[in-house]
């Protein structure tokens, strides 16, 4: 590993998932932290200990639609100050920048998920444009996606969160890729020795996520308590905040701190992670970590988490609000009680020593 490193991740927007698996490596490395921007709302970097410099090469707009071509620019013409570093590390949807890298410099990428707007999940962009919308993000789609099959010419090793990613990258692309599986520091996320008579979501809310059929169930479950959590760029936000006012037993909780956030996962009965054909999932091993067992869906992808049935109640992979009601009501409190110490040891197979270990032998 060169002492020179930079990590440039599209988006730092979120407290979970890809954003805390790049500052854990940044950390790890001891390498800068660029993005596209940084969300001032949602992320606190200091919160999390971390000190090395940052770089942000764009800026969030409103217009959704031109979001994503406006990253893309200035992926291309705003991050020369890649030239600067010796390894480059490029995370989630910015492999435009791969083109200011010196030529002789080490260049990593870390592969979520082929960018799924350009390759499987076309359609559902599609059915919220018209028809000039379409013939647009048609053309834009065509054109990102020969960009992302060029850059990936320009990378020496790619990375790939879980066999999931894997495969699709190779489906996709062609490239073959090595698995590092992300990180849970179980030194932060942690038991208590209180639990409460509540259930726990602490997912995106967009239509992926299906945190609206989390809420549907709970609707039908007045007895039954949900607390799940929001930020101001989710967004079907107002959607389902609007459709809970009549449910006392629904709580909804702004962007919570860290130190919050673990407090509310590790004093939880389960916590409920349905999305639709997710890429990995930490969140669901940072459960774990707090000894409090989850409720998912029974997909393969999800399976590479999975202690038989010792650590889930899995239901259809089509998310049936019925299904999640009837795990619901299994998993109670005695049930997670019972499974907590085999959450610890599912979680600690994917450890922050483990991640350690596999970054550093494999980036050099």
């Amino acid at each position: 590993m060169t002492k020179n490193t930079i990590i440039l991740h599209d988006t730092i927007l979120y407290k979970w998932g890809a954003e805390r698996l790049v500052i854990l490596m940044a950390k790890i490395l001891g390498a800068d932290l660029a993005s596209g921007f940084f969300s001032k709302v949602w992320f606190d970097l200091k919160e999390l200990w971390f000190s090395w410099k940052t770089i942000e090469c764009s800026s969030d707009i409103r217009n959704k639609f031109l979001k994503i071509p406006k990253l893309k620019w200035d992926f291309l013409t705003k991050t020369k100050f890649l030239k600067e570093y010796d390894s480059v590390i490029l995370s989630w949807d910015c492999l435009e920048a791969v083109r200011n890298c010196k030529e002789w410099a080490k260049k990593y990428y870390y592969c979520h998920t082929p960018p799924r707007y350009i390759f499987d999940q076309k359609e559902q962009y599609l059915s919220k444009v018209g028809f000039i919308g379409k013939i647009g993000f048609l053309i834009l789609a065509w054109i990102f996606k020969i960009l992302y099959l060029k850059s990936l010419k320009k990378i020496d090793k790619i990375f790939s969160n879980s066999t999931n990613t894997q495969k699709r990258l190779k489906l996709f692309t062609g490239y073959d890729s090595e698995i590092i599986y992300p990180p849970v520091d179980i030194k932060f996320f942690k038991s208590s020795k209180t639990r409460w008579d509540y259930y726990f979501s602490w997912w995106r809310l967009a239509s992926i996520k299906r945190v609206d059929k989390i809420v549907d169930a709970f609707k039908k479950m007045p007895e039954k308590k949900l607390i799940f959590t929001y930020g101001d760029n989710h967004p079907e936000k107002d959607k389902i905040l609007n459709s809970i006012k009549e449910c006392p037993n629904i709580t909804a909780i702004k962007s919570p701190s860290d130190e919050e956030l673990r407090k509310l996962i590790s004093e939880a009965i389960a916590t409920i992670y349905i999305p639709v054909d997710e890429d990995f999932g930490m969140s669901p091993i940072e459960s774990m970590a707090c000894w409090v067992p989850v409720i998912g869906v029974n997909d393969w992808w999800l399976r590479e988490t999975v202690i038989s049935w010792k650590t889930w109640i899995l239901i259809s992979p089509e998310a049936r609000i019925e299904d999640l009601i009837s795990a619901v009501k299994e998993l109670n409190l005695e049930k997670s009680l019972q499974m907590q110490e085999d959450c610890i040891v599912q979680a600690s197979n994917f450890s922050l020593e483990r991640f350690e270990k596999a970054l550093l032998e494999k980036i050099k």
